[in-house]
């Protein structure tokens, strides 16, 4: 039996896929997506880069 290949999309691929979705929300959404991202956004980049560290270290 053949193994699956995770598929593991591209830098490019996610932002066509997010330019796409942000295209399409109307201008409320739209400001209230970007008032979530000025709340939020800090402390998910944060984390992001915390698992990286830890994931660089454990190998």
């Amino acid at each position: 039996m053949a193994k699956y290949r995770k598929l593991r999309p591209t830098p490019w691929a996610l932002t066509i896929a997010a330019w796409d979705i942000w295209r399409r929300l109307p201008p409320a959404q739209r400001r209230q997506l970007l008032l979530l991202a000025r709340k939020h956004g800090p402390k998910l980049a944060s984390r992001a880069a915390k698992a990286a560290t830890d994931r660089r270290r454990r190998k």
